[in-house]
């Protein structure tokens, strides 16, 4: 029937509405204020996104959300269709969704409603009217506008192909790179291993509050937060880049159902749309032959940098109960002296024994080995970060308590276990049992010895 209504609305052109949303919320009367049956009553034809077929695949990994950017998708293609979408309020997904709607249709009218428990029936009614007014004045033909504006975007072969189309090397000093700090230690950790792989990162900036304050001017604020931070950490660096510099910013792809995942396309809309010249996503992938780097090689160092990263954020929270004022910082320099002065993975693992002494030398006023401690999970930008856990490592460390966040280490292997698990598969053989055995024996031999430097790390920390 939708189809159907479909077909018969583009062939008579008059304007006509694709009522888009969850279905509990853009089809139910009390959750959208009965929004179809008003605009029916107004002689506008009103069709649920959800009755027609599907036109393209949509790019998320959400049911509802794939739904409403196929009803873009239709409204794209016939001048006499508008999109009209029910939202909750403060949803984080519809955010990420809304913000690829307005980069899809442009400067074409759309409506979003956004129903909370105190939206009145004539505020509703008003926009409604006010939408339909704005369809009559508005062209009938619905074009994209035209942008000569070329994005910066990491090509194979390990190279930048910039703004104005010339190609340099992504390990020309030009091109510098720059990993969003959700910990301090462990930003400091990828930026030394992309150093050990001939990449030019830049200082790793510091968290400030005035990052986010940068960011949630460009979004629409109810998105998780370390999106706005991670914007305006980005804004930051391009504000800071010396002329002729190519600025790279890295961002993990996440997976559903964590909303990282839309992160890599929220910030190429947004370098796109706000023309920001000489300006890529840092993204190693098939399509841009991963950067040319060895990706053998490249897990290695990973493997070698993150869990010794790992272990200093434990210990700062060990060194909160049981370390004199000023420890930390005293323990900060020497990793910070370590991280910027190695040039390679052996040079590392040469200098973590005298990383080892120091950290055995830090006195301590009790046996950390005495107090309980509490495990600190959830999003990785999260768990480190001094800004969402502000007060709360103090509280904790005031009653004798020690944090401990699980590892990023665990998503380093995550992430290479899955590729290769997804490979196998595709083999026709089932991970498990032998297979994860030689996988670990794998990664152990790459990592050489750092399990046991590791594991002597700890129990320094616990001395």
């Amino acid at each position: 029937m939708g189809q159907t209504a479909l077909n018969r609305a583009v062939v008579a052109g008059k304007p006509a509405i694709l009522l888009a949303g969850r279905s509990y919320n853009a089809f139910t009367p009390d959750a959208s204020q009965s929004v179809g049956k008003k605009l029916s009553s107004m002689g506008v034809t009103v069709i649920p996104a959800d009755c027609v077929a599907q036109v393209e695949a949509g790019s998320t990994a959400w049911h509802f959300a794939n739904q409403i950017l196929n009803a873009v998708a239709l409204v794209r293609r016939h001048p006499n269709l508008f999109l009209l979408c029910v939202s909750n309020f403060s949803c984080t997904i519809d955010a990420f969704t809304q913000a690829m709607v307005a980069s899809e249709l442009g400067s074409k009218p759309y409506l979003i409603i956004e129903i909370d428990a105190h939206t009145a029936d004539a505020g509703v009614q008003t926009r409604l009217e006010a939408f339909l007014d704005i369809i009559e004045n508005c062209a009938a033909e619905n074009t994209r506008p035209t942008r000569s504006f070329i994005p910066c975007r990491l090509a194979s072969g390990g190279r930048v192909i910039r703004s104005n189309g010339d190609y340099v090397a992504l390990t020309d000093p030009r091109v510098r790179i720059v990993f969003p700090n959700f910990s301090q230690i462990h930003t400091q950790a990828l930026a030394m291993v992309a150093g050990w792989q001939g990449l030019h990162p830049v200082e790793v900036l510091p968290l400030e509050r005035s990052q986010l304050e940068r960011g949630l001017q460009h979004t629409s604020g109810r998105e998780c937060l370390p999106l706005p931070i991670c914007l305006g950490q980005l804004l930051q660096a391009i504000e800071r880049r010396r002329p002729g510099e190519i600025i790279g910013f890295f961002m993990v792809r996440g997976g559903a159902p964590c909303v990282v995942d839309s992160y890599m396309g929220y910030f190429e809309r947004f370098i796109a749309e706000h023309q920001l010249p000489d300006v890529f996503m840092f993204d190693l992938r098939k399509e841009n032959d991963y950067g040319k780097f060895d990706l053998t090689e490249l897990t290695r160092d990973l493997s070698a940098a993150i869990p010794v990263a790992d272990v200093l954020a434990e210990i700062e929270n060990v060194l909160r109960v049981v370390g004199d004022s000023g420890r930390w910082q005293q323990v900060q320099r020497v990793w910070q002296h370590l991280a910027t002065a190695t040039a390679s993975r052996a040079h590392f693992l040469a200098q973590l024994p005298g990383l080892i002494d120091r950290l055995g030398a830090v006195p301590r006023t009790r046996n950390p080995l005495n107090f309980p401690r509490v495990a600190v999970t959830g999003d990785f930008f999260t768990r480190f970060s001094p800004f969402f856990m502000e007060g709360i490592a103090e509280l904790y460390a005031h009653h004798g308590i020690i944090l401990k966040p699980v590892d990023v280490s665990d998503l380093v292997l995550h992430a290479a276990y899955s590729g290769v698990a997804e490979a196998a598969q595709c083999w026709g053989m089932k991970p498990g049992g032998r297979f994860r055995q030689g996988l670990h024996a794998g990664f152990s031999t790459g990592r050489e010895a750092l399990p046991a430097t590791v594991a002597e790390l700890r129990s320094r920390a616990e001395m």
